[in-house]
């Protein structure tokens, strides 16, 4: 649940509007209406209410074709802090106090539990169905995720990481991660974007084996 210390008074489409600018990286007036469900006007006093809060800016965007520029929107830096965090001291203190093997044990342990989890809400579903499951899946456990197409092919596409510190100080989540995704679709995955490497999300692609899970 996204954390709301700019207004107690602040209602949950303000944090959808975060949500949104957090996965899709900006955004127009249009463009979070329409998801949000409201008319503009509406959807207007929000965005003006995130930017006095200093969470979103707005600039023109020169338009493609005929008629005026559109605002698009933004998160600023500090929007950051309002996104799923929880687990971040905790696995700070694990990288701390934990042998390398140990914590090479506890990720493997983490993703075998997350499997079992898992397993059963893909089972009997075809190819890009699992892989839409998984994506909701992860966004259960805080990784805001989302199915893109690239390349042709599809991707889970990660915009926030509950332990982004641990997972670039490591990279032991992301391995385990990227390996369970290959066994629960039965797919190869490759890893093609990284947030511990300044990209704004963890994307990974995903290349259908012809094999089925499940």
């Amino acid at each position: 649940m996204l954390k709301n210390s700019y207004d107690c008074s602040v209602d949950s489409r303000r944090d959808t509007i975060l949500a949104f600018l957090k996965t899709r990286g900006h955004a127009t007036l249009g463009e979070i209406a329409a998801h949000l469900e409201v008319s503009k006007q509406g959807t207007l006093r929000h965005l003006e209410a995130l930017e006095v809060a200093g969470l979103a800016t707005v600039a023109s965007a020169t338009p493609h074709g005929r008629g005026r520029p559109e605002n698009v929107y933004r998160l600023t830096a500090s929007a950051g802090d309002h996104f799923p965090d929880g687990h971040r001291e905790l696995t700070g203190q694990l990288v701390e106090f934990l042998s390398d093997e140990q914590l090479k044990r506890f990720f493997e342990r983490r993703a075998a539990k997350l499997e079992a989890e898992y397993a059963p809400r893909l089972a009997g579903l075809d190819f890009e169905a699992r892989v839409r499951e998984l994506a909701k899946l992860a966004t259960e456990h805080g990784h805001m995720a989302e199915v893109v197409e690239h390349g042709g092919a599809l991707a889970i596409r990660h915009c926030n990481c509950p332990i982004q510190d641990v997972a670039a100080r490591t990279g032991l989540p992301c391995v385990n991660e990227q390996q369970m995704y290959e066994r629960l679709l039965g797919a190869q995955v490759t890893r093609s974007t990284w947030m511990a490497e300044e990209d704004s999300d963890c994307t990974y692609e995903v290349k259908e084996s012809g094999g089925r899970v499940g």
